[in-house]
């Protein structure tokens, strides 16, 4: 049977993974999962969360553990637009003046399906999104680097000097606004909860550089 799930934290809380998919009885299959993220926390980077699959008992820690949002769906170093049979990224909205090369998108969606590396399991699936980011600070920005901190969102490693120690580069702990669809196969029908609408597509209205006067919209130029 096929049981596809709904979960959206808006915004979600820090050191606190987004729940994927969680309590699924096996035996059953983990087909994969779309995500998407309205970006709401500062910073250069919203992906380094992992994507964590407890399974067949595992909690304390996960069965299946990432490297990072990017590299689940397909890319590195980054998140670009891009479409593969099982992975990828077909939205990033941007405001396109956003001439920073750092600048994070408004929204985000990609999708990862798990076909040629098939993810079974016997007894019970758990899958999870961590919720960290980096960034990234030129000499000059001691207070902001102090606040993260004495927040307690400074994660990994702590702080790191990077090109040529011109730069301090940090994983920090964030909160955005993150949604999961998950698809899984199970042997016997289970409870899956029934979507919210109204929570699942709150605040997604369009940016004010997607909105088109209408009269502009029928101007034709002249050649």
């Amino acid at each position: 049977y096929l049981h596809v799930s709904f979960h959206r934290e808006n915004p979600t809380r820090l050191k606190s993974d987004l729940v994927i998919t969680e309590d699924m009885v096996g035996p059953g299959r983990f087909l994969g999962c779309s995500l998407g993220i309205r970006v709401l926390g500062e910073g250069i980077w919203y992906g380094e969360g992992e994507v964590k699959m407890y399974l067949d008992g595992d909690s304390t820690h996960p069965t299946i553990c990432g490297t990072g949002l990017e590299d689940y769906v397909g890319s590195a170093w980054g998140m670009g637009r891009h479409a593969t049979p099982y992975g990828g990224c077909t939205l990033d909205v941007r405001a396109p003046d956003a001439d920073d090369p750092l600048s994070q998108p408004d929204f985000v969606g990609m999708y990862r399906w798990h076909l040629p590396d098939p993810i079974m399991y016997a007894s019970d699936l758990n899958v999870t999104l961590q919720q960290i980011g980096g960034v990234l600070f030129p000499p000059g920005h001691e207070a902001e680097m102090a606040a993260i901190e004495e927040s307690g969102r400074l994660a990994g490693d702590g702080w790191q000097r990077i090109g040529g120690g011109t730069f301090t580069f940090g994983i920090v702990e964030r909160e955005d606004d993150v949604g999961a669809t998950a698809y899984v196969y199970c042997r016997e029908p289970q409870r899956v909860q029934r979507v919210d609408l109204a929570g699942a597509v709150a605040d997604l209205e369009r940016r004010p550089y997607e909105t088109i006067d209408p009269m502009e919209a029928l101007v034709v130029p002249v050649q």
